[in-house]
């Protein structure tokens, strides 16, 4: 009987080595080139925070930002400690991983967003540190460029962070980047998976206009020509087919095929629409076809339009956009979206109702390091 070896090309034509995965293990080791000569005290608990004294406190909070000054030292949180212990010399107290464990169920998952955050040598602080004046609600920490004084300048970034397992309120985010951005900073948002691996991003609202005409922009005879063609139509299955494209004047509505126009049904429907002075059913197509954009089917991105700010002909679409109601309902799905289309070289749109219009978050990946 033959016997049929597993396939293994894939894997033999790899030239690379896997990542190294981050342990962050725990106890000290000596090193004669890191390790301080003489051990550093060990945190004492103090309240809610941990007392170190000066003059490693006094220096981990000048050079650092970690803690904030109390009587002979610093208050640090429990992410600061096992911050410190990482990257500091810092020891720590026996079983001290399980009792903040039993505090604060999250600890480790914000004790490793709080060591990748710093990774790019940017001074990071927790909000518990800082006076709410300086934050907006929900922010994990605050943080300053590795060439700023946290003393002396105004931070650049305030941080949020989700489990990879959990569902986005994408109102709820979309208020505190409305606070972020009016404080004039970046919002980054750390996403952790269960094998503790971090996925970074920046949200940001995101313009979208184009160079096409418009309704409002037609002349009288191009109106009286859309108004033929369509009263001749012929009903499709996904809309209708219009003979003749040389007499379509609107080149931002339908694709040409077989020497006519072919309407897929929402354009379809905002045309009669329009003809017969009625809002249109979708008020977001018609507010991004006014806006001078192109809509094209996003079925294989995986979203519900390409958005063109030129014609197809000449350009790519520059973004892949997802309507709130189809929104990804967890950050896996958002983080497989933005995957998807910062693989095709897009930005990734999600639109949102407001009272006066619509905001576009456009979410991008991003890394530590990086202004």
């Amino acid at each position: 009987m033959p016997v049929h070896l597993p396939n293994t090309m894939a894997r033999q034509s790899r030239k690379f080595n896997p990542r190294q995965r981050t342990r962050r293990p725990i106890g000290l080791k000596h090193d004669d080139d890191q390790s301080p000569g003489n051990p550093h005290p060990e945190p004492k608990k103090h309240g809610d925070h941990w007392f170190l004294p000066d003059p490693i406190g006094a220096r981990l909070n000048q050079k650092s930002g970690i803690g904030f000054q109390s009587d002979g030292g610093i208050l640090m949180s429990g992410i600061e400690v096992l911050f410190c212990h990482w990257n500091r010399h810092i020891p720590l107290p026996n079983d001290w991983i399980d009792e903040q464990l039993l505090i604060d169920e999250d600890f480790i998952a914000k004790s490793v967003i709080f060591d990748v955050a710093r990774s790019g040598g940017e001074i990071v602080i927790p909000t518990d540190n800082i006076s709410k004046e300086s934050y907006s609600d929900f922010t994990f920490a605050v943080k300053w460029n590795r060439n700023q004084s946290h003393f002396k300048s105004e931070p650049i970034s305030q941080i949020r962070w989700f489990w990879s397992f959990e569902d986005v309120n994408w109102t709820e985010l979309e208020l505190w980047l409305e606070d972020v951005s009016t404080s004039g900073h970046s919002a980054e948002i750390f996403v952790i998976d269960d094998e503790m691996d971090i996925t970074m991003y920046r949200a940001d609202y995101e313009v979208l206009s184009g160079n096409q005409t418009n309704w409002n922009e037609l002349s009288l005879k191009e109106l009286e020509s859309i108004q033929s063609m369509m009263d001749s139509k012929s009903t499709t299955s996904s809309g209708c087919y219009l003979s003749g494209s040389d007499m379509w004047p609107l080149k931002s509505i339908g694709v040409e095929h077989l020497s006519g126009i072919n309407l897929r049904r929402e354009e379809m429907e905002w045309v009669e629409a329009r003809l017969f002075n009625k809002s249109p059913t979708n008020d977001l197509f018609n507010h991004l076809v006014d806006s001078g954009l192109i809509l094209r089917p996003g079925f294989k991105y995986g979203c519900k339009w390409r958005v063109y700010d030129d014609e197809v002909s000449i350009s790519h679409a520059p973004w892949l956009l997802q309507p709130l109601s189809e929104a990804p309902i967890s950050w896996e799905g958002t983080c497989l979206a933005v995957r998807l289309a910062e693989g095709v070289h897009k930005k990734w749109v999600c639109s949102l109702p407001e009272c006066d219009g619509w905001k576009f978050i456009n979410i991008k990946r991003w890394l530590p390091g990086r202004v």
